[in-house]
């Protein structure tokens, strides 16, 4: 999985199973937070979808954190107020900067909350389409 894939999963699961993953790196390294987890606003940028040019929709309230594991350095900026996942955030992204670390159990746990969204998502997609209404059909 590449970074991109762990930060939306991440960003996507509960504070209770991100934190889950963040313990089993917190019994084994040494954590120390550099910048303690604050509030703050992020523009979010949108792509128009017919010009396909770039406007600020406008802002979201974030929770910035940034800590060292074993020296490493590990961020974490995620939408909402909920410091403790936004530190848990920063814990594995500190872990999986590490190079000397093995990070296999760690990538097993983030693959099976991937695996459990994407069946959570399969479910609701699936309730929703009970609902659509075919405007071709109803015209004829």
């Amino acid at each position: 999985m590449n970074r991109r894939e762990v930060t939306a999963v991440l960003a996507g699961a509960s504070a209770k199973d991100v934190t889950a993953i963040a313990d089993k790196i917190k019994e084994r390294c040494e954590i120390r937070i550099l910048k303690q987890p604050q509030k703050t606003l992020v523009m979010v940028k949108v792509r128009e979808s017919v010009k396909k040019s770039l406007f600020y929709l406008g802002e979201v309230l974030a929770t910035e954190c940034m800590v060292t594991v074993n020296g490493v350095k590990g961020a974490s900026v995620l939408a909402g107020d909920d410091f403790q996942k936004c530190i848990s955030a920063a814990v594995i992204d500190g872990f999986l900067n590490d190079q000397t670390q093995d990070h296999q159990e760690i990538l097993n746990g983030i693959q099976a909350l991937d695996a459990r969204q994407k069946k959570e998502r399969e479910q609701m997609n699936r309730q929703l389409r009970k609902s659509k209404v075919n405007f071709n059909v109803m015209g004829e």
